[in-house]
């Protein structure tokens, strides 16, 4: 179980976060069209989930390979050349991560003592997703140089026609 959890855990909060998304918005467009009286906090909440299922969601990208590329190019070079190029684009990925997580973090801490508008909570709560993330892309792009694969199953797919 612990192994699955880990394996699917951005999966996991970005679902949840989309969820809450979703519901927040549903609360707001009756609570503003039905009933007349707006939810203000249900624009907060959905910016702060939507903030997690954007971060958690790249994160769950990175490690199914699902971030665009452009390899044309790259597939057409010697081999020798080709791992270059990877292994240029490996440290490039690391070392962006790895500045978002620092400064996301310095960000998020900063922000601790700054209330949203309306339901008072640390900004950290908006701000902590981009550190955190970085921080497990970081974790999931080595796991991927180190040969680790994930896959997603074919009655997961969705086709068209």
């Amino acid at each position: 179980m612990w192994k699955a959890l880990g394996d699917q855990f951005e999966e996991a909060v970005a679902c949840i976060a989309l969820a809450v998304v979703v519901l927040a918005v549903s609360w707001g467009v009756v609570t503003r069209y039905i009933l007349a009286q707006p939810a203000a906090w249900a624009s907060e909440i959905a910016t702060l989930a939507f903030a997690w299922l954007v971060f958690f969601g790249a994160s769950a990208c990175i490690k199914y390979g699902l971030h665009p590329s452009i390899d044309m190019m790259v597939r057409r070079l010697p081999q020798a050349l080709q791992l270059a190029v990877r292994l240029l684009n490996h440290a490039l990925l690391l070392g962006f991560s790895a500045f978002m997580a620092w400064f996301g973090t310095r960000f998020a801490l900063d922000a601790w003592d700054a209330p949203s508008p309306v339901l008072r909570l640390p900004l950290t709560w908006l701000y902590g997703p981009v550190a955190f993330c970085f921080a497990l892309m970081i974790v999931r792009h080595l796991q991927i140089i180190a040969g680790r694969t994930w896959t997603i199953d074919a009655h997961r797919d969705t086709h068209v026609g």
